[in-house]
């Protein structure tokens, strides 16, 4: 039973960076209008990768509030596929803006995928430990890349 108060507190964690990065998004107005004028050529290519970046914090969202015993292997595969999809529409029109965070965000997710993908049935208890290291790693990237969306898109 101990294992997944370690996965709570990581995804209570999870939630409350989302929202403070979502908190302060306001404070940040000041800087946005530099960075979008260094974009302006590309205004509606940002505002697509605006719009698929915040279809992404949905999904992300929704892997953070997974309890991953509650969920499991197949719950969490689900939400997985969710962020994996957005991620990849995210790349396509984000182009080059925010490349080392998204690519550092697409290998913290496949490694969490792999990590679930060798999971027998649905007994996660044996591989919390590395979905907990895995679901981490994910909140570290997605922390990054939010930091960069929030700046450049408001």
């Amino acid at each position: 039973m101990r294992g997944p108060v370690p996965v709570r507190i990581l995804l209570l964690a999870v939630v409350c960076l989302v929202a403070a990065a979502c908190g302060s998004s306001g404070d940040d107005t000041t800087g946005a209008p530099a960075t979008t004028t260094t974009t302006s050529g590309t205004t509606a290519a940002a505002s697509q990768a605006c719009a698929d970046a915040a279809a992404l914090k949905a999904s992300m969202a929704e892997l953070d509030q997974l309890d991953p015993p509650e969920a499991g292997k197949a719950g969490i595969q689900a939400a997985l596929d969710k962020v994996r999809t957005r991620l990849a529409a995210l790349k396509t029109s984000a182009k080059t803006q925010w490349s080392s965070q998204i690519t550092e965000l697409d290998a913290a997710v496949e490694a969490l995928k792999t990590t679930i993908g060798g999971v027998e049935g649905d007994n996660l208890l044996s591989a919390l430990p590395t979905i907990v290291s895995d679901l981490k790693r994910i909140d570290t990237a997605w922390t990054a890349l939010q930091q960069q969306v929030d700046q450049d898109c408001g």
